[in-house]
């Protein structure tokens, strides 16, 4: 295992070190000028970097070319169409006090209690949780466990 990890940090290691050798750029040695002495072609010549390759001039490009007239917008394809997996819906664990039960509409409110926030909160209950809803009465403090605006899941705290 340590001659693994001594292996993986000298790899490591290794190519960052040629990453930084790659990167550097050499320094062309200064041309002297024609008709002049070495020692003072360095001194009054100094080494210019090279211009790249000059490409065609747009100008000349319009005149050989015509314009193409522009596609209408049908041709264009949405890329939203493609399938995609449904995102899995987040659960979460709230907590509070309840203040109403409907079991025929499978509801219940639930009035959380936080420093500066009092908020009431009404979810419906899925058909796994709604068994537990009949044990559960006006006053009690519950545990739920949402997804989306569901009730998954419903513990009675006291």
């Amino acid at each position: 295992m340590k001659k693994l990890l001594v292996a993986l940090i000298v790899l490591i290691v290794a190519l960052s070190l040629t990453g930084l050798a790659f990167a550097q750029a050499k320094a062309k040695p200064a041309k002297p000028v024609e008709g002049a002495k070495p020692e003072v072609a360095k001194k009054e010549a100094p080494a210019k970097p090279a211009k790249p390759a000059e490409g065609a001039k747009p100008e000349v490009a319009k005149k050989e070319a015509p314009p193409v007239p522009a596609k209408p917008a049908e041709a264009a394809k949405p890329e939203v169409a493609k399938k995609e997996a449904p995102a899995k819906p987040v659960v979460f664990r709230m907590g509070g006090e309840v203040t109403a039960v409907n079991a025929a509409a499978k509801t219940i409110t639930i009035k959380q209690d936080a420093v500066k926030k009092h908020k009431k909160v009404v979810l419906s209950v899925s058909k796994k949780a709604a068994k537990d809803l009949s044990g559960v009465s006006v006053g009690d403090v519950v545990n739920v466990w949402v997804s989306g605006k569901a009730v998954t899941t419903l513990t009675k705290v006291f």
